[in-house]
């Protein structure tokens, strides 16, 4: 959308919305590429597997299977405005889902392989989903509570089977390729949203097909002026999160750029190794995962990208500098919320970097500081962050209509929920999301510790349970058995706990206790079990920490 504008006030000046009232988002990042004179036999995704193995599918290719799905799909029953839930790695079925759901007017619900049973029941019974495309490491979460699931009814599994699931490719091979995407207004519902932690029972946002557009001009931005001559686009965030697919994937797509793609967590020395290897030349890292890349490329020969892009949370000057130091280039930033999407960004060389502010409103949006009301605030004076009327890149509301979130609209203004300010300048400068006290943050995702204290003390040989953050950013629980307490019962807590919460809860160290310090009202003193000392001495084997076994 953007020219490459010689200034931020040009690109403002000149800039113009440009997104259809007929508009599907999957015929615009892929089919599109195959018509009109373009070379549907160019790359669109390389995909990395763990033993090294590389294959590549051009968009002709990825058209053709995501029609298969979406066929399969509509002899299962799907029709236009039904749910159906992917639950799978960055990969070629990530690749094929995302396209099939939105080509055929259903909604797509992404949901994170890692997700315990719990949360992703939850996702699964709250949005309805008939048909779910399950990778074969989530069939354990999603056996456990399938039983309280009667809306779905089908689960396809790529390269695998288990009790009520269908294998996805065999079901592809006897598909027909041949499919024509619904015509939908660009407001048609194309996805379903849910905070990527497990924490809770939160309500889905949902995004219309035209989201990943209206973030594009924060976007291209960011990846400095996004694309350029023989990019390759990369992202460690997971595939099943907005900010992976509106800021990397569908982006990269939608330009006709390769985007790169690996199963598996983000280990920063394989990321830079994976980077050199393909020529990754833009790539797109949440700021945890960018301090680390930039920490471990101090000590290593590494590739240069072109452009490298992060948010939404901001940098601070320190990480700007660590990055331009190992990097010779600036860290941009595209900033904003699930509910509206990327909608301010900076660019290094096109307008100062003044961190921890994410830079300035995108071209074609207006992002001010608001009262209560609605109503805008002089500059400096602190409000929450709200953007203007009608942004396409905004939400369409929370999937029920009593579902209750923390965006609303007042006046007009779509309130991202942060609070921050806005400098003479036009740079916004959101500040810093308050915790509660028991929540924490672990790989930078929020959990909450009554939730882990609540699984623990649901297992049959637990009689209570208390868990504490110690050390900063990793879990210690503390255990009262029943009858003494079992040699194996830490190892068989930690896989009840992977199982039912995720792999990301686990508590790194378990101890057992007689009895724990409760309050008067029965409630845990965390601060006593803060107190606890640590076990100098050598540890037994059943409370002895071990790294989980993959």
């Amino acid at each position: 959308m953007l020219n490459n504008p010689r200034s931020y006030e040009e690109a403002c000046r000149t800039f113009r919305w440009r997104i259809p009232d007929r508009y599907n988002l999957a015929f615009d990042v892929c089919d599109r590429q195959t018509m009109a004179g373009a070379d549907g036999h160019r790359t669109a995704l390389i995909v990395e597997g763990a033993d090294g193995q590389v294959e590549r599918y051009t968009f002709h290719v990825l058209r053709l299977l995501s029609n298969r799905l979406a066929n399969v799909l509509g002899a299962l029953g799907v029709t236009a405005g039904d749910r159906v839930a992917m639950v799978l790695p960055a990969g070629i079925e990530a690749a094929v889902a995302l396209l099939a759901i939105p080509r055929m007017g259903a909604a797509a619900v992404p949901i994170p392989v890692e997700l315990g049973a719990e949360p992703l029941a939850w996702r699964l019974a709250d949005s309805g989903a008939r048909v779910a495309v399950v990778d074969p490491a989530a069939l354990p979460a999603l056996d456990e509570l399938r039983h309280l699931l009667p809306a779905l009814q089908t689960v396809l599994v790529p390269h695998g089977t288990g009790p009520g699931c269908m294998e996805m490719w065999a079901a592809l091979e006897r598909a027909s390729d041949a499919f024509a995407p619904l015509v939908t207004p660009s407001s048609h519902p194309a996805f379903l949203f849910y905070p990527p932690d497990g924490g809770g029972k939160p309500p889905a946002a949902v995004l219309p097909h035209r989201a990943m557009a209206g973030g594009l001009p924060a976007v291209e931005m960011a990846m400095g002026f996004f694309p350029q001559f023989g990019d390759i686009a990369w992202t460690s965030a997971d595939w099943m999160t907005a900010e992976a697919l509106f800021r990397a994937v569908l982006p990269a797509w939608h330009h006709g750029v390769p985007i790169l793609a690996r199963a598996g967590g983000f280990e920063p020395g394989a990321a830079l190794d994976m980077m050199g290897r393909h020529g990754v030349r833009a790539a797109y890292l949440p700021a945890a995962h960018l301090a680390r890349l930039a920490e471990v490329a101090t000590s290593r020969p590494h590739a240069m990208p072109r452009a490298l892009a992060s948010g939404p949370d901001p940098l601070d000057a320190d990480l700007h500098e660590r990055v331009i130091k190992v990097f010779g280039i600036h860290a941009n930033e595209a900033w904003g919320v699930l509910e509206t999407g990327a909608v301010a960004a900076n660019l290094a060389g096109m307008m100062e970097l003044r961190p921890p502010s994410p830079g300035r409103a995108a071209p074609g949006l207006t992002v001010e500081a608001v009262d209560e009301r609605g109503r805008p605030l002089k500059a400096g004076e602190r409000g929450i962050l709200a953007v203007s009327p009608n942004a396409p890149g905004s939400f369409l509301g929370y999937w029920g209509d009593e579902a209750d979130g923390p965006a609303r609209r007042a006046n007009g203004w779509l309130l991202t929920g942060r609070l921050g300010h806005r400098d003479l300048d036009n740079y916004i400068w959101p500040e810093p999301l308050m915790v509660e006290d028991s929540v924490v943050l672990v790989d930078g995702q929020r959990i909450r510790l009554d939730e882990v204290e609540a699984t623990l003390a649901a297992h049959p040989g637990v009689a209570a349970a208390g868990v504490v953050e110690l050390p900063p950013g990793e879990l210690r629980a503390f255990v009262v058995p029943k009858d003494g307490g079992d040699p194996d019962l830490a190892e068989e807590l930690r896989a009840w706990v992977a199982l039912r919460r995720g792999p990301r809860e686990v508590p790194r160290r378990l101890e057992f206790l007689d009895s724990l310090p409760l309050a008067v009202d029965g409630s845990i003193l965390r601060a006593e079990l803060l107190a606890q000392p640590l076990r100098l001495d050598a540890p037994s084997a059943e409370d002895r920490w071990r790294p989980q076994r993959k």
